[in-house]
């Protein structure tokens, strides 16, 4: 079975973004009957083959009529292996980092789902491993200008099954309209526990704070971002109501972080990152939105 969820336009939804289209591809591939004459059979079968072995990464031939297409290593694709291994980290508490793209290939039906084979590196043991990750471009709502979801994150050989991103699984209180802080936020008593103003120390030991910081400006200008990197973080606070102890809410699966930042050139800048899970391992959602301020 292979999943397509796709589209490069971010429209403002009244219901949650719908769950991607499945395309069988073990069955047949998705060509109308005029362009049935103009494919070869064999091509044809090729392709399917390919992709129903390598769940969309491996594929090197690509019909004309076909919605899949390689894409290679451009600014989406870069910041899209980044937000996978930072998934992939979360979950398995490890610190692979971001070396270069190898291959990527979308695939386009009413949402973009990219598939994106990545040179990593782990630091811990000097190796390279390939890394996998399936990432889905989705339909913006709740004031958001971004949503990114993982799907697949994981190093290539290892087997961990797939599965679509479950939106009924999402705790119902990170469902509403993405805003700014209220000014009394971390002053007032029925919401103190809920908040946690992260400290320097915090961002020593959480770089991929400043991940979330880039994907801000991201959600803003999908660009090579080179040029206001890197950034001075002025202030974080994450919000979240997972019942721990302050230190630790920023490890909380489902939070939202807001932060205020100047980019290299002197922008002043404030983001929000919400994140959540369903629940499923590989899965995380990120939902992104940038003010500049000046």
């Amino acid at each position: 079975m292979y999943d397509c969820m796709l589209d490069e336009a971010k429209l403002w939804l009244d219901q949650p973004p719908p769950p991607p289209p499945i395309v069988d591809y073990s069955l047949s591939t998705t060509f109308s009957d005029s362009d049935e004459d103009e494919i070869d059979p064999v091509e044809r079968e090729r392709f399917r083959k390919q992709v129903v072995e390598s769940g969309g990464f491996d594929v090197d031939f690509f019909p004309v009529y076909e919605k899949l297409f390689s894409s290679g290593s451009t600014p989406s694709t870069v910041m899209l292996s980044k937000v996978g291994l930072h998934c992939h980290n979360f979950d398995k508490g490890t610190n692979l980092q971001f070396k270069s793209v190898q291959k990527a290939n979308e695939e386009f039906v009413s949402f973009i789902t990219y598939y994106i084979t990545v040179e990593a590196m782990d630091p811990f043991n000097d190796s390279p491993p390939t890394f996998l990750t399936s990432v889905w471009d989705a339909a913006t709502k709740n004031n958001e200008s971004l949503r990114l979801v993982t799907k697949v994150c994981r190093i290539k050989g290892t087997k961990e099954e797939t599965t679509l991103w479950d939106h009924d699984a999402v705790d119902e209180f990170y469902k509403d309209d993405i805003s700014w802080l209220d000014d009394d936020a971390l002053t007032a008593s029925d919401k103190q526990l809920q908040y946690y103003e992260v400290k320097e120390s915090d961002l020593l030991d959480n770089e991929w704070l400043y991940l979330y910081a880039e994907l801000v400006l991201f959600s803003k200008w999908a660009m090579d971002l080179s040029a206001y990197l890197p950034v001075k973080m002025k202030k974080v606070v994450v919000r979240t109501r997972e019942d721990v102890e302050s230190s630790k809410k920023l490890r909380s699966k489902n939070a939202t972080f807001y932060m205020s930042f100047t980019s290299c050139g002197g922008l002043e800048c404030r983001g929000i990152i919400r994140r959540t899970t369903d629940g499923i391992p590989q899965h995380m959602s990120l939902q992104v939105k940038c003010w500049i301020d000046n």
